[in-house]
């Protein structure tokens, strides 16, 4: 009887513990991941899995086949849809690569591909440039004048895959580019063909540092117009201080007057200044 009862109660035993396991599984396998769509301040995102994300090759100006972005690409929010009782999708881009990388990536504009499902943080992170400067155009000059003599004067950015590009009065006004927000063609500023078009000149970044307003970028091959130092047998180093912001409109009787607000820099000590905005009132 006792052998019996012993195995009984083992049998329970058991019975018990498989329960408590199949109960306590879903606990364990589930993984709550957060919905990205809520914080409308993520301007980029990191990769954490490999995914698709709107991309394609381009061959000859024309898609080709899906890119499958990689762990640990950095991607630009350019939006994000939430509906509030469902998951949330966002319109992902490569954001301002350099020229090369622009002739190898074919980016969906429209249709289903558009917005990816998954943005959550299962597939992202949220993600801060670490060169403040980094997308940022600076045009030399002490800020924006509203006038002819501000226009087509150098510019020059660092793309997000690392590359610093230089643009010279004669690229820009081949162009019709005025300046970072406003070109001769009627177009949006995203639009400007700033973006898109060769540079003058373009080096490949080695490393770049930052102290306080300060953001110092190193590269091998000197660039006529801008004010690098040689700081050794073989790297050049550009210094960029970030001043201060600058807001000024211009009063021109009862026609809509224009305003504008920029940041300016010390550039290896000679002026440059980004262009935050441009609008016009009544």
């Amino acid at each position: 009887m006792y052998l019996i009862k012993a195995q009984f109660t083992k049998q329970l035993a058991i019975i018990a513990g498989a329960a408590v396991a199949i109960l306590s599984f879903p606990a364990v396998a589930a993984h709550a991941y957060t919905d990205l769509g809520n914080n409308s301040n993520i301007q980029y995102v990191k990769v954490k899995r490999p995914i698709f994300t709107g991309q394609y090759t381009k061959i000859n100006g024309k898609r080709g086949h899906k890119i499958i972005t990689p762990k640990g690409t950095i991607l630009k929010v350019e939006g994000s849809v939430s509906t509030g009782d469902g998951p949330s999708s966002a319109q992902l881009t490569r954001g301002l690569v350099s020229y090369q990388k622009q002739q190898h990536i074919y980016q969906v504009t429209k249709g289903p591909e558009l917005n990816v499902k998954q943005y959550n943080t299962k597939y992202f992170t949220s993600y801060k440039l670490k060169l403040p400067i980094r997308t940022l155009a600076l045009q030399a000059g002490n800020g924006y004048t509203n006038n002819k003599a501000g226009n087509y004067r150098p510019i020059f950015y660092i793309t997000l895959d690392g590359y610093l590009q230089y643009y010279t009065t004669a690229r820009l006004k081949h162009y019709g580019v005025l300046n970072s927000w406003q070109s001769t063609k009627p177009v949006a500023a995203v639009d400007n063909p700033l973006w898109t078009i060769k540079p003058s000149a373009s080096v490949k970044l080695s490393t770049f540092k930052v102290k306080g307003n300060t953001s110092y970028v190193y590269y091998k091959k000197a660039i006529k117009g801008l004010p690098a130092k040689k700081v050794s047998s073989k790297y050049y180093r550009l210094a960029i201080k970030k001043l201060g912001t600058q807001n000024k409109k211009w009063h021109t009787g009862d026609k809509a007057w224009p305003r504008a607000s920029w940041t300016t820099y010390n550039v290896g000590g000679h002026s440059f200044y980004n262009l935050v905005d441009i609008s016009e009132g009544d």
